[in-house]
């Protein structure tokens, strides 16, 4: 990722945990088009509603019409974001001045124009803070939705996860901090967890300091246990690290194998037919002798 993308996912991270109090994971394994999910809270901790993030970064991408901005688009980037199973949002972030400002992905605001490209105008004053809560959350998934998505999202991954030996974990928990649980590095050689280059840094913050909670709710699909001893919350540390061993469950097995059928559908299977068995009948064989003879 380039520096200006990468200062745009950080800048906009930020603003959606310190201003709109919402929950936001970076999508590092490729996903075409969608470089973030956020999720919505409210006092009581996450709704399960989410939405999906195109973030665009840089001077360039703030083109003015009129009072507006323009975002220029590609035909196939549109027909994505239109048949995602989440709402999408662009945000655009000008690193130098630090605007953000955010627009919706509704057919009503398309324009389109030749050789497979669109616009979509972005008002000046629809900025990205706290005030763009209620214009974000408008139609975005329920709980039984996001359930089903957060499987069908993180397929690469349990993919990835299933074809290796080992897969660890050592997880952030900012102890002092309401949103407890942070980035987590993924190895997939134990010899790396001390100190080694991780495989992934992913960033999938959550408001708890259980790791119970954590794991059920970001991780659904993983079961863990310690490699190393339950950190101590000692009141001197900021942040403390949970090194775990991570296997996929039940929940992450059976969505491999649904998985597998929506591809390649069911196998066929005829039904196996054994040859009855006969009742010996121990005298016929003399009685027939006789006959014999008697010819």
């Amino acid at each position: 990722m380039k520096q200006t993308d990468r200062d745009g996912v950080n800048a906009v991270e930020g603003i959606f945990i310190r201003e709109l109090k919402w929950i936001f994971r970076e999508q590092t394994i490729s996903d075409w088009g969608i470089d973030a999910h956020v999720e919505v809270t409210d006092r009581d901790g996450p709704l399960g509603r989410l939405l999906a993030l195109q973030i665009k970064s840089g001077k360039s991408f703030f083109r003015k019409r009129g009072d507006n901005f323009v975002f220029y688009g590609e035909g196939r980037h549109l027909r994505y974001w239109r048949n995602h199973s989440l709402p999408v949002a662009i945000i655009l972030h000008d690193p130098e001045t630090g605007l953000t400002l955010w627009q919706r992905v509704e057919e009503s605001l398309i324009k389109y124009s030749k050789k497979d490209r669109w616009s979509i105008e972005i008002p000046s004053d629809q900025i990205l803070n706290a005030t763009a809560r209620e214009g974000l959350e408008r139609g975005v998934s329920d709980i039984t939705a996001l359930r089903k998505l957060r499987l069908t999202l993180d397929l690469p991954l349990i993919r990835q996860f299933a074809s290796k030996e080992e897969v660890y974990f050592s997880i952030d928990e900012w102890v002092n901090k309401s949103l407890g649980m942070r980035d987590v590095s993924v190895y997939f050689n134990s010899a790396n967890i001390d100190g080694g280059e991780p495989d992934h840094v992913i960033g999938a913050w959550y408001p708890t300091h259980s790791i119970g909670e954590y794991m059920a709710n970001v991780w659904p699909w993983l079961s863990y246990e310690y490699i190393d001893d339950i950190p101590e919350r000692s009141g001197y540390e900021e942040v403390e690290a949970h090194k775990i061993n991570v296997t996929l469950n039940d929940v992450g097995n059976a969505f491999l194998t649904l998985e597998d059928y929506y591809a390649n559908g069911a196998d066929v299977i005829e039904p196996e037919y054994a040859e009855p068995e006969l009742e010996h009948d121990p005298d016929a064989e003399g009685y027939y002798e006789s006959m014999r003879d008697e010819e």
